[in-house]
């Protein structure tokens, strides 16, 4: 099939007549012309966000989120959980990193509630 032709069964199927035009510029100008005006959108939005094959309602989804974050507490040894960013430690003067910046980043990760105290 020639693109052309393409272009005509499309026209004929959109506009429910044959095309006029004999070209590919011209069978898409008609088309363009003969676009069906939009109904409005046909995207189903599910605001409980417990339907399958449906749209998401953004604002449901956000107070979702926000909710679980909210109630999240904080990681132990033994539960996942929310942890801070640690704070930026300076890298290794040498090849063989000092105690001092050893002790560093530990502390760094600590504070940050990374890693346990004890």
């Amino acid at each position: 099939m020639q693109i052309i032709d393409a272009l005509k069964a499309l026209h004929q199927k959109i506009a429910s007549k044959a095309a006029a035009s004999g070209s590919i510029a011209g069978v898409i100008d008609e088309l363009a012309q003969n676009w069906p005006a939009s109904s409005g959108s046909t995207v189903t939005i599910d605001a409980s966000l417990s339907k399958t094959g449906q749209a998401a309602d953004a604002k449901a989804v956000g107070d979702a989120l926000a909710g679980k974050v909210a109630n999240t507490a904080a990681a132990t040894t033994a539960a996942l959980g929310l942890v801070k960013q640690a704070a930026s430690v300076a890298a290794a003067a040498g090849d063989t990193p000092t105690k001092a910046e050893f002790d560093g980043l530990i502390t760094a990760l600590k504070n940050a509630g990374i890693m346990a105290n004890q």
